[in-house]
């Protein structure tokens, strides 16, 4: 075999083996592509399987739910008919509570209204004595206030024309002296009688007995004075007095 022929059978020999290797790095790549594809395909089915098994889970989890809702509200409804029921309770308790209250709130001030009006005759029927004495009449009261006429007869005289002293004159006038005189001594009779009227007029008795009694001591000085004034001082009381 001449040198040309075993270049070329060199040459187709290499060429052989290099598409052969060339054959078997596809084969290679190939295969490690279905490993690949293998691979992932594996773990798309588990990943299918997970999601598979959890839209189950969650399809149980929602009807699962779904129960509970049910179930929660029923519960709520009994609840509230509970705590409705309690709350009637509650209110008739506290309603008979209060009617308690009130009723022994009625029978401690019946109870004391009772010991009260039964403590009330006692001082009433003490009482009637001194009421009955305290009850003065009221005329010599008001028989006893008129009394102008001893001012007058203390002033001193105006300055008159003096007429003569008639008899007569002195006659009338001796009477308008000497009533004076008597309306004191009813006044002090009054005075008298109305002295244990009352606790409050126990004061101003001494103070109308002294009254009356200086009255008396100045109708008893100025007396002779009237009769040794002029006639018309002497007439000045009758018109004072609106005799």
């Amino acid at each position: 075999m001449t040198t040309p022929q075993l270049d070329r059978r060199r040459a187709q020999s290499a060429a052989a083996g290099a598409a052969a290797e060339k054959a078997r790095q596809a084969v290679a790549e190939l295969d490690n592509r279905l490993r690949g594809n293998a691979e992932l395909t594996q773990q798309q089915k588990q990943a299918l399987r997970n999601v598979e098994a959890e839209a189950k889970r969650l399809k149980r989890s929602l009807k699962t739910q779904e129960r509970d809702r049910a179930r929660l509200a029923k519960a709520r409804k009994k609840a509230i008919a509970r705590a409705a029921k309690a709350k009637s309770r509650a209110a008739d308790s506290d309603a008979k509570y209060d009617k308690a209250v009130l009723a022994d709130l009625i029978r401690r001030e019946k109870a004391r209204d009772l010991e009260a009006a039964a403590s009330v005759p006692a001082v009433a029927t003490a009482a009637p004595a001194p009421e009955a004495v305290a009850e003065p009449p009221a005329e010599p009261v008001t028989a006893a206030i008129p009394e102008p006429a001893a001012p007058a007869a203390l002033e001193p005289a105006a300055p008159a024309v003096p007429e003569p002293v008639d008899e007569p004159v002195a006659a009338a006038t001796t009477p308008a002296a000497r009533t004076p005189r008597t309306t004191r001594t009813t006044k002090s009779a009054a005075a008298a009688k109305a002295a244990p009227a009352a606790s409050t007029a126990r004061g101003a008795a001494p103070r109308a007995a002294g009254a009356a009694t200086t009255r008396t001591g100045r109708a008893t000085t100025a007396g002779p004075a009237t009769t040794e004034q002029p006639a018309a001082t002497r007439r000045a009381p009758r018109r004072a007095t609106g005799r």
